[in-house]
């Protein structure tokens, strides 16, 4: 019985919450920004601005950090300051993910040719 009791108190522990300051969350992803590339969605808050970015969700922005970066561990190591720095070099991070956003975008046109003709077709 009290195996179980173990396996449930693990499962509650969130995924998001892996102790990256939320500071920190936000200073890679304005440097390093995506490995997909930005498709074109509108703004939930119409107009954007500052105070867009300040009424954000802090557990949406979670959620984008680690969609944005996730092999986080493999590419980046913590320094004596706590913060993340690319394993490999600044430069080397920047080109890997301008290549990830260029073939996500090969990939994404793609489809929207795809999805295209099938509705010209129809």
């Amino acid at each position: 019985m009290k195996s179980t009791t173990k396996i449930t108190k693990a499962a509650k522990v969130k995924k998001a919450d892996r102790g990256i300051p939320f500071e920190e969350m936000c200073r890679l992803m304005r440097v390093y920004g995506p490995i997909k590339c930005l498709r074109k969605r509108k703004s939930s808050a119409e107009g954007g601005g500052n105070g867009a970015v300040a009424n954000t969700k802090i557990d949406s922005v979670k959620r984008k950090f680690y969609r944005w970066f996730p092999d986080l561990e493999e590419r980046f190591v913590k320094d004596k300051g706590g913060f993340y720095r690319p394993k490999f070099g600044h430069m080397v991070e920047m080109c890997y993910r301008q290549d990830r956003r260029a073939k996500d975008g090969e990939i994404l046109n793609k489809k929207r040719n795809r999805n295209r003709r099938r509705q010209q077709q129809q």
